[in-house]
């Protein structure tokens, strides 16, 4: 995406909410792996997730949060969307490319899980 200029950040959430955008990683430190949001979408399914690494004393906490669709609590059934080789299910992806673009938004800004959302969070701590 180059530099995240209002333009930018403009462009990208009307290709967000087109769903013209399959996969977007944006990453808050310069090694794109402590503090990230990965979106990758695809038949009508998006899936967001937000990486946070946070040192507590001499420990690495990992906490996630993934995209929600309570609707499809309980079950295993996968989406029709992948992230990379890993395995998404329908419980982990929404439908609504609106709310998609208000969480991007809101990361770019804030750094932050959009509090609009119903989010799984995954804590190893």
């Amino acid at each position: 995406m180059g530099e995240i200029t209002e333009a930018a950040v403009k462009r990208l959430l009307k290709k967000i909410r087109r769903g013209a955008c399959g996969h977007l990683y944006l990453a808050l430190d310069p090694d794109g792996e402590s503090s990230f949001l990965q979106m990758d979408s695809g038949n009508g399914r998006i899936f967001l997730a937000i990486g946070e690494e946070r040192l507590e004393g001499n420990r690495v906490r990992w906490i996630r949060y993934m995209s929600h669709d309570p609707r499809y609590d309980g079950s295993e059934e996968e989406a029709p969307v992948r992230a990379g080789q890993e395995r998404i299910l329908m419980r982990e992806t929404i439908r609504d490319a609106g709310l998609a673009a208000a969480c991007v938004e809101h990361y770019i800004r804030t750094g932050e899980p959009w509090p609009g959302m119903e989010w799984m969070k995954l804590d190893d701590g």
